[in-house]
This record gives structure tokens, sequence and C-alpha cells, in this order.
């Protein structure tokens, strides 16, 4: 299947164990506000398993997906899309040491080219690096400025 790739990476400074848990405190995120643009819904949580809905615009799109994330015993994550508009995306989070106190983030998502995404691939490419770098810049204030409290 034809797939739309986008990787980015961002070094925040913080440890590594305090970027890591942000990243994927999803109702932190919720409660916080952290990316204006996306709004979450919790459905369910166990363990190192979230499963939530996620509401965001892209290229002036409205799109809803629910979302399977689990945390990896090396401490990333991974988050398959199971249903909605992205529907069999894969997102994964990889975190790495950058120095005493900064992490290096690499965030990787594959999203299926169907349709009009087939059609304007190179847009919906630009589109998602634009919506990830902005949401990176979030994270960062988020981690580096604001001082991330566990929900």
């Amino acid at each position: 299947m034809d797939m739309i790739e986008v990787t980015v990476e961002q070094v925040i400074r913080r440890p590594l164990a305090e970027v890591s848990r942000q990243f994927g405190d999803v109702r932190h995120h919720a409660a916080n506000r952290v990316h204006p643009k996306l709004t979450f819904e919790i459905l369910s949580e166990q363990g190192d398993t979230i499963r939530f809905r996620q509401h965001v615009s892209l290229l002036g799109i409205r799109q809803t997906d629910e979302i399977v994330q689990q945390r990896r015993a090396d401490g990333s994550l991974y988050s398959d899309i199971v249903s909605g508009t992205n529907e069999g995306s894969i997102i994964t989070q990889a975190f790495a040491p950058e120095g005493d106190a900064a992490t290096r983030v690499v965030f990787t998502i594959k999203i299926p080219a169907k349709g009009v995404k087939r059609l304007l691939k190179p847009f919906f490419a630009a589109a998602i690096r634009k919506t990830v770098r902005d949401a990176f810049a979030e994270d960062r204030y988020d981690l580096e400025e604001r001082g991330y409290r566990p929900a």
C-alpha cells in the first residue's frame, strides 16, 4: 500500500525520563491543552496502554481518529490508529539522551495514502510535517518553560 511517511526530530532540554513520560501522558495533554489545535478524549487506560480519540484539522479537513498507544519496554511509544480518518496509520516516538539533561525525540508517522491523500500526497506530507513541528514546539514549551507536572 502507498504510504505517506513523515519523520521529525527535536531536542528538548529536559531529562529523558521526563520527556518520555510527558509525551505519553495523554491525560496531561488533554487537561492542560498542551496542543491547542488538538483535542483528546480518553476512552480507556490499562497499564502501559491508553485508548483515546483525537480531533485535528489538517489542510482544513476535520479529522477524528481512535488511537491505541502503548509504551514499550524501551520507553518508546507505539500508536495504532484503529479507526477514523487515518485508520491503518502507525505512529512511533523514540527517545534518546542528548548529553546529560536533554533528550532527542524522533517522531515518525506512516499514513495510508488513499483517496484525496493519494492525489495530494506531497501537500499532506508537508501539512503533517508542519503540524508535528508545531506540536514539538508546544511540547518543548510545556517541558522547558511551563514545567510539566504529571496528570
